[in-house]
């Protein structure tokens, strides 16, 4: 067995007879198999364990061989001696206390079938471990378990905010800036508009919030891009602003190679992410409390709905004139800045500071917005799991890179519906 899978069964009590005896045949009785514990110390915390009629409250280690507490060096660990019960699956050593008191062994023992059919959740060649067998799960189970894959998600994504808070002072409006440049570059550039970002500070940008040729000037020229010589009368004029911008506020331009066009559509080439994004700066005017304040997602929408200045209505890169047209941001990147940038900083605002009306808000939102559209969904789709709404792409998503791709089958309460179904066929 694997010492993953050793953990599961114990802590889902999956364990073969009945009743459970340690090596010294003290009959064991687990009333709380304890709290799995994924950091440094003992796998399960708080366990409470009855060993031979005797009530004990502590820790549980789990390991394949019980020498594995030697080579795991547990013996010099202090941390380690409030272990009340040392689970194994073979009992090759005895295993002591620094006091020199035994630890009770319990040799366990599962269902053979039960791990024949976690061997094959692991060895699964398909994206979808345990596709073929969703028709038979309750469809009321998988949307809990997806309300609560939506939730890590939005956790994990505050872990990230927290680390810029943490950066940036606790400054909430500085951190929504810098997201909210990252969430510009649509994946394939969102470290150079990071970078972009962290290159001008909040309050230089907030300078020129109500000024768009300046602001432009400050962007693209932070960004890298008026390095070179120009015909164009706008590009001149913005790198004579530029200059004089850069030299008053001693700022340093980003290499301007981090940024990529290679196979990308025009409408997403970082220079009119640029241009786009210097639009919708306009329009907050530096109050960036408007896109986390308001109660109304079509009022956050409406506030997303900018269009680049003049210049960039006819080109796409600098000096290469094309078709005028307007270039505002698509209902697909509009949505996408919503949902991964705006909702995320709300859910970690509300969390945070204890606003309950924020995170509702947050997840309110999810609801009402457009489902995601992309070849992972579609595979979800395949096997009939709707996609309703955006909180459902962003769950399916999370599950699929973080639970289905590395085969975490047993962390999965579907993957834990499988087995079973699996056992009582």
């Amino acid at each position: 067995m694997t010492e993953e899978f050793i953990h599961y069964i114990w802590y889902y009590k999956k364990y073969n007879s009945l009743p459970l005896r340690t090596e010294c045949n003290q009959e064991i009785e687990v009333i709380n198999p304890g709290e799995s514990n994924n950091h440094a110390g003992p796998d399960f915390f708080n366990a409470k364990i009855k060993i031979g009629g005797t009530l004990w409250a502590g820790n549980v280690e789990v390991h394949i061989r019980a020498s594995d507490w030697f080579e795991h060096m547990h013996q010099t660990d202090k941390a380690y001696d409030n272990v009340i019960l040392h689970v194994v699956e073979v009992s090759d050593a005895t295993i002591k206390r620094s006091n020199g008191e035994p630890i009770p062994v319990l040799k366990l023992q599962c269902p053979v079938r039960l791990y024949r059919e976690y061997l094959r959740l692991k060895s699964s060649v398909q994206w979808l471990a345990c596709a073929g067998k969703l028709h038979n799960i309750n469809p009321l189970e998988i949307s809990l378990w997806l309300q609560r894959m939506l939730v890590e998600r939005l956790e994990y994504k505050m872990y990230n905010i927290q680390r810029i808070l943490d950066q940036t002072t606790q400054n909430w409006d500085e951190t929504f800036y810098r997201l909210l440049f990252r969430s510009f570059g649509f994946g394939v550039n969102g470290d150079p508009f990071a970078l972009l970002a962290q290159s001008i500070p909040l309050k230089v940008l907030l300078k020129y919030s109500d000024k768009l040729p300046l602001l432009e000037a400050l962007l693209f020229g932070q960004a890298g891009f008026l390095m070179g010589d120009f015909k164009d009368a706008y590009l001149i004029s913005l790198k004579k602003d530029y200059r004089f911008l850069q030299q008053k506020h001693g700022l340093h331009p980003i290499e301007v190679h981090l940024w990529r066009f290679l196979r990308l559509r025009p409408s997403n080439f970082p220079t009119i992410r640029i241009a786009q994004l210097a639009a919708l700066l306009v329009e907050l005017k530096g109050v960036f409390g408007r896109l986390i304040n308001n109660a109304r997602l079509k009022d956050i929408e409406h506030l997303l709905e900018v269009n680049v200045s003049e210049y960039w209505r006819e080109h796409y890169v600098m000096q290469k004139k094309s078709d005028k047209k307007n270039k505002s941001l698509g209902s697909n990147s509009k949505n996408g800045i919503i949902i991964n940038t705006i909702v995320p900083y709300l859910f970690a605002f509300g969390t945070i500071t204890g606003n309950q009306t924020v995170v509702k808000r947050a997840l309110d939102w999810l609801i009402n917005l457009k489902a995601e559209n992309n070849s992972v969904l579609d595979k979800w789709k395949e096997q009939n799991i709707k996609v309703n709404n955006a909180g459902d792409s962003q769950a399916l998503i999370y599950l699929s890179n973080n639970y289905c791709k590395p085969k975490k089958c047993l962390r999965c309460s579907i993957g834990h519906k499988v087995l079973t179904i699996k056992n009582t066929e």
